[in-house]
């Protein structure tokens, strides 16, 4: 019996040994198993940050660029300079031209006609044409207001409350001169914003750009105009 009751105890030792490894090995394989669940967890959460801060960079990205292109026009022609330019006028429905040139006779601005008003055609090959008379009465003719020697006041045929100032000094030239968001400068160029009208038709202005220069510091400015 005794014999019998060792060989059981060593019978039970060795089973129970086993049991142990086995529930070692369980237990580390779901160690493991937790661990990798976990790693792999993180691994999906930093991947699902990752592709979080691409949409919103992708998606930023393009409203940035447009407004910066917006603003920047680096793609239209510049017409040819003249020793008399005052401005001129661009838009967004092509890169057609107009351009607005002091008329200077004797040494001073011709009272009759100051300004020499015309358009660069660049979808025909940039050639140079006067204005339509429906661009000079509706659009982009120079109506004179005022006059004195050597200082005419203007408007736009477009725009009733909205004056340019032309003087003109034998030493510095001619220049027109703009106030705009109480920002006094003169004027080099003008962009104008078009918005859709009638049958997408772009025949309103949604905003004017204005670029120019300080006129008491010289220092270049950008003024935006919003037409309402």
């Amino acid at each position: 019996m005794k014999n019998l009751d060792f060989r059981g105890c060593l019978r039970e030792l060795y089973f129970e040994k086993i049991a142990r490894k086995q529930s070692y090995r369980i237990l580390n394989g779901s160690f493991q198993s937790n661990k990798a669940i976990r790693l792999k967890k993180k691994s999906g959460l930093m991947r699902n940050r990752i592709v979080m801060k691409m949409k919103i960079i992708f998606t930023f990205f393009p409203m940035f660029f447009c407004l910066c292109s917006g603003y920047s026009q680096n793609d239209y022609p510049e017409p040819p300079k003249t020793p008399n330019r005052l401005f001129y006028i661009q838009h967004s429905d092509n890169h057609n031209t107009y351009v607005y040139d002091a008329n200077i006779k004797g040494g001073s601005i011709d009272a009759s006609q100051p300004i020499d008003e015309y358009r660069m055609v660049y979808t025909k090959n940039g050639i140079k044409k006067p204005l339509t008379g429906m661009q000079r009465k509706f659009a982009y003719g120079m109506i004179l207001l005022e006059s004195e020697p050597d200082l005419f006041k203007f408007r736009l045929a477009s725009r009733k409350r909205f004056f340019f100032y032309l003087n003109y000094d034998p030493s510095e030239g001619a220049r027109i001169y703009v106030t705009v968001n109480k920002q006094k400068m003169y004027l080099d160029k003008m962009f104008v914003q078009l918005k859709n009208g009638i049958f997408g038709i772009n025949v309103k202005a949604k905003y004017v750009l204005l670029y120019g220069e300080d006129y008491n510091s010289g220092k270049p400015v950008i003024e935006k105009f919003v037409v309402k």
